[in-house]
């Protein structure tokens, strides 16, 4: 045992468990921050075509919502003007949070209008949606165009919106 420099009698060894202890402590708490952040997040897994039935209901079994599917968005936006109806693409990615506030409002509202217009997601990490956005005019996420049947922009917004207004966009859409 060491001495005490001041006293000469022995002294205690410096236990290193406190420490050891601190640094476990912080370890798990991030892993379970980790943890957390991984299980709350859903896998996006591959669906339909937006056009195709059954492809904009809001949730599927797993928990993947319509704007967190990963498609090829030029394929969606060609097949969405192909079939005459009014289109609505949403530029989003899935992290800045408008982003993540759009999305949830597009989740809730873009079932309630299958049938009367086509969603097209893209996701702005994707490589194709990056190819999709060269054909429009915007610089910032989140970004809605709204298009009508024969290919024309008729309104877009960049920002988060509420529901209300984006049914009041879609059913002016519609209307034209």
């Amino acid at each position: 045992m060491a001495n005490d420099t001041d006293t000469g009698t022995p002294s205690k060894p410096k236990s290193n468990s406190t420490a050891i202890a601190i640094v476990l402590v912080v370890v798990a708490l991030f892993a379970g921050i980790l943890l957390a952040k991984v299980l709350g997040t859903p896998a996006a897994a591959p669906v339909a075509n937006p056009g195709s039935p059954g492809a904009q209901a809001a949730t599927s079994a797993a928990g993947t919502t319509i704007t967190s599917v990963h498609n090829d968005a030029v394929a969606d936006y060609e097949a969405a003007l192909k079939t005459g109806k009014p289109v609505y693409v949403l530029f989003h990615s899935l992290t800045c949070e408008p982003c993540v506030e759009i999305s949830a409002v597009a989740d809730k509202v873009i079932p309630d209008y299958e049938g009367k217009v086509v969603f097209v997601n893209a996701i702005s990490d994707d490589s194709s949606a990056q190819q999709l956005a060269a054909q429009f005019q915007f610089q910032y996420i989140p970004s809605s165009f709204f298009i009508t049947p024969d290919g024309k922009v008729s309104d877009s917004f960049t920002g988060a919106m509420v529901d209300t207004d984006m049914r009041a966009r879609l059913d002016k859409l519609i209307a034209q």
